[in-house]
């Protein structure tokens, strides 16, 4: 076994023996990937959207050198001619129809209509392939139509050309730097899969007041597909937590009472059902979750591990605490706005509150945005490793 892998191994065991509420050798910490690093080379986010390549290269650079665990994020999420190939709707990328330096949009519209909810909760797979795509992929206006069927087979092999380096770059870092991943795979709540991509943020606040049956009855069939698409994203791989975005479900979007009633039910039953083959959720709370510790706290033990956003953190501690794995504990807006020295101060403030019984990931507790410092992400990992040893 080489440096590197002996390397990775050492850091895997962190990882996972936090991931299970124990207490490892040292906290784990996170480096945190993301538009950010593009800045400092001479680059564009356009050129690191279409150019997978040129992506692995920049972060290689980024990393080199530095002493982490885990690294979270990535320069793109899409890789755009996959979706060019589709003439699809959904997204917009830099350099074509904005600046070759500006992160990417989604186009949020009602692509499923108030009608559609009953064919859809009827059988959502066939929905989607015979009204959704059409609708938001140009190229497929004519389902099985020659032009539709040669579009399939282009996205598809852009599909399968982008997974394949994907995979060599992830077994690049864990075989030349030790590096582990945090996740593999994704999912979302049901409430989210029909609000952001389908309904819409107008639509499903709408439906709460005029169909909410629907609303309900949709969510419950989406709980299947996305306890599938988890699993078929991972690989069927149950070392690492299951990735999982979630958009509606922070305080105050919904009233407790709706969250309860709209939002919670389909989404707990996404995460049994995974935890019930053995697929541990990455919770993602960005925002605010704190008036809903108590229900979350209902969840299986140790099957999330929740991140820490602009949640109450002693408050997650004190209910979650030896219950489930705690992942944050530096604000975003700190490593934008902040020195390396309040960056230093609230590592050692967050391990010392967070992390003295162990099953404690010390990260920054939602996405890094483009204007990120290098110096206060540098100044965050290197006081984990001042201050995270046990």
């Amino acid at each position: 076994m080489s440096d590197k892998d002996m390397l990775y191994q050492e850091r895997f065991k962190r990882y996972t023996v936090a991931l299970e509420c124990g207490k490892p050798d040292k906290v784990p910490v996170v480096f945190p990937l993301g538009e950010w690093v593009v800045k400092y080379t001479n680059t564009t986010l356009q050129e690191v959207y279409y150019n997978v390549d040129k992506s692995t290269e920049i972060i290689a650079g980024a990393i080199r050198d530095l002493d982490f665990d885990v690294m979270f994020g990535s320069l793109n999420l899409w890789w755009p001619p996959m979706f060019d190939a589709i003439k699809c709707k959904l997204y917009k990328f830099p350099g074509i129809y904005f600046g070759e330096n500006s992160g990417f949009q989604y186009i949020e519209e009602e692509y499923m209509k108030p009608e559609d909810y009953d064919e859809f909760i009827a059988d959502p797979t066939q929905w989607l392939a015979t009204k959704y795509l059409p609708r938001i992929c140009e190229e497929f206006g004519e389902p099985g139509s020659y032009r539709a069927t040669v579009a399939l087979i282009k996205s598809a092999a852009a599909f399968a050309m982008h997974n394949d380096k994907s995979a060599k770059a992830s077994e690049k870092w864990a075989k030349e730097y030790g590096i582990v991943p945090y996740g593999t795979g994704m999912t979302k709540a049901p409430f989210d899969t029909l609000g952001d991509a389908l309904r819409g943020t107008k639509g499903i606040l709408v439906d709460l007041r005029r169909r909410p049956e629907k609303v309900l009855a949709a969510c419950e069939a989406i709980v299947p597909h996305n306890i599938a698409y988890a699993m078929i994203t991972a690989a069927g791989d149950t070392s690492l937590p299951c990735f999982a975005p979630l958009h509606k479900g922070a305080y105050p979007f919904l009233s407790l009472e709706y969250w309860q009633k709209y939002y919670w039910p389909s989404w707990k039953a996404v995460i049994e059902g995974l935890w019930a083959l053995g697929k541990r959720t990455f919770f993602f709370a960005e925002g605010d979750w704190t008036p809903y510790l108590e229900k979350i706290a209902e969840l299986p033990e140790k099957s999330i591990v929740f991140c820490i956003d602009l949640t109450d953190a002693r408050k997650a501690k004190e209910i979650f605490g030896g219950r489930f794995c705690l992942y944050g504990g530096v604000p975003t807006t700190l490593l934008t706005y902040g020195t390396p020295e309040e960056v230093k101060d609230c590592v050692k403030r967050a391990i010392d509150e967070l992390a003295g019984d162990g099953g404690f990931v010390l990260a920054p507790g939602g996405v890094v945005m483009g204007d990120a410092k290098r110096e206060n992400i540098l100044a965050m990992i290197e006081a984990a490793r001042e201050y995270g040893v046990y």
